[in-house]
């Protein structure tokens, strides 16, 4: 997938909607209402989750057997203890990344139900970094820990000498910082390397909005966990044609916006992609205030929820706003049997909590496990689990994400998915753009030039920041 680390330092939750599809035209409508997904498989009880430990597209991954004794950390007779890092008790930025451990949790109830991962019971154990301690909880998963599956932690970079000197495996909801892209005993799921970035879509806005893109602003919140992808954003958007005039590093505790707004105005940049990676609507608000109003501006996916609607719609003179995606519309569930079932399992086991694509980026990451340790049988441990998870070719978790075609350990050389989508940001709904988008595979646009391998001397570059 694109670079899913990058800066992960957002927001509440796209609460779950489901979408009227508008085939005939060039977009998709995704359209908030309360109705949930109906699905027309027959194992499908009323309560929308299945019973059966089979997920669609990926296979019966949860079954009951007979577990066993065993001598791995945090595996018993009974039950795998899984680490989920995330941020959710950051004082700056309250329940950052909660959705991570809601999916967990959801994912687990929904597999033990169906006798877990070959008789042994997933335990969900909750590692909260609070944005600053991501050493100190890694320390933590390592005394009693088996992996860490579909977590992430945003400052992440101080916790991958710990969790590779203890030998704590992991299959990532995301990674940030380059240290964390290409860590020993990890795979990720979206093939993310250090050396190239995912990112079509600059392209795809560089032929919508060719005299545009010569003036563009860009930036990221100055920490070297989040410069180092976003750098590699600017890199990759001048190789796709854009001419970036400004680049911003704002404090990572910033909350005033006028000053960003105003530079970027003064230089007349007109295509924006903001270094603000959180709330949008106190940089709109800084827009519409300094009637700055470029020809677009293009946000990252962490902007895929209802704050970035409700920011356009408090705005009305703001200029097209795209997000770019390389999971699949949760209001297009019902067209993908594996995000359906992500959307019923959510429903069943994680009552009243809203739905949005951490929740995908977790799912991808768990379906990956549970596919690879129920390969493994009794005999559990982290080399065989990963060493299944990386020998996967195609991986979509069913459909969930843009499919990458073979991954690897994430030492390794991983090759990301050039799959990506545009999505459209109006007043309370996200519009799927299939004429920017220019789809090469279902709704993916899958060119293989949408990756952009880094210089030398960019990776020169990177690495001193």
């Amino acid at each position: 997938m694109l670079q899913t680390g990058l800066a992960k330092l957002r927001r509440t939750a796209l609460p779950l909607t489901m979408a009227a599809v508008i085939l005939a035209g060039t977009c998709v409508a995704l359209s908030p209402t309360t109705a949930s997904a109906a699905s027309s498989a027959s194992h499908v009880l009323a309560s929308g989750a299945p019973t059966n430990g089979v997920w669609p597209g990926v296979g019966k991954i949860c079954e009951k057997g007979p577990g066993g004794s065993s001598s791995v950390r945090g595996v018993g007779p009974k039950t795998i203890h899984i680490a989920v890092f995330n941020d959710a008790d950051s004082t700056i930025m309250p329940g950052l990344e909660v959705e991570f451990v809601q999916q967990a949790k959801a994912f687990a109830a929904w597999c033990n139900a169906s006798g877990g991962i070959n008789g042994r019971h997933i335990v969900i154990d909750d590692r909260d970094a609070a944005l600053f301690n991501a050493a100190q909880v890694t320390e933590q998963s390592c005394q009693s820990d088996f992996m860490a599956v579909g977590g992430g932690m945003a400052l992440d970079q101080a916790a991958v000498p710990v969790r590779e000197k203890c030998g704590l495996g992991q299959i990532t909801g995301y990674t940030v910082s380059d240290a964390s892209d290409a860590a020993t005993l990890q795979v990720n799921p979206s093939g993310i390397n250090t050396k190239s970035v995912s990112a079509g879509w600059f392209g795809a806005l560089a032929k919508k909005y060719p005299a545009a893109v010569k003036k563009a602003s860009m930036g990221g919140e100055d920490n070297a966990s989040i410069l180092e992808p976003e750098t590699k954003y600017e890199f990759a958007a001048e190789a796709q044609g854009w001419k970036v005039v400004d680049f911003q590093e704002p404090s990572i505790s910033v909350t005033v916006w006028a000053p960003y707004v105003e530079e970027a105005q003064s230089k007349g940049a007109q295509a924006l992609w903001p270094a603000d990676t959180d709330n949008p609507a106190p940089y709109f608000q800084a827009m519409s205030t300094a009637g700055y109003k470029p020809a677009f501006v293009a946000l990252g996916v962490q902007f895929y929820n209802s704050m970035t609607t409700k920011a356009v719609a408090a705005n009305s003179g703001l200029p097209p706003v795209y997000v770019e995606t390389g999971w699949w519309p949760l209001e297009l569930a019902s067209q993908n049997p594996s995000t359906e079932q992500l959307v019923q399992t959510m429903h069943t086991y994680a009552k009243g909590d809203a739905i949005d694509f951490d929740d995908e980026e977790g799912a991808e990451a768990w379906l990956l496990w549970a596919k690879s340790a129920s390969a493994c049988g009794a005999q559990l441990t982290v080399s065989c689990v990963l060493s299944h998870a990386a020998a996967e070719k195609n991986w979509s978790a069913g459909g969930i994400q843009a499919p990458v075609a073979q991954l690897s350990m994430s030492n390794q050389n991983p090759q990301p998915s050039p799959c990506f989508a545009l999505l459209k940001a109006g007043p309370d709904k996200f519009t799927y753009d299939k004429a920017v988008t220019q789809p090469t595979q279902s709704i993916w646009n899958c060119n293989p030039k949408n990756v952009v391998q880094m210089t030398p001397q960019q990776l020169a570059q990177l690495a001193s920041l």
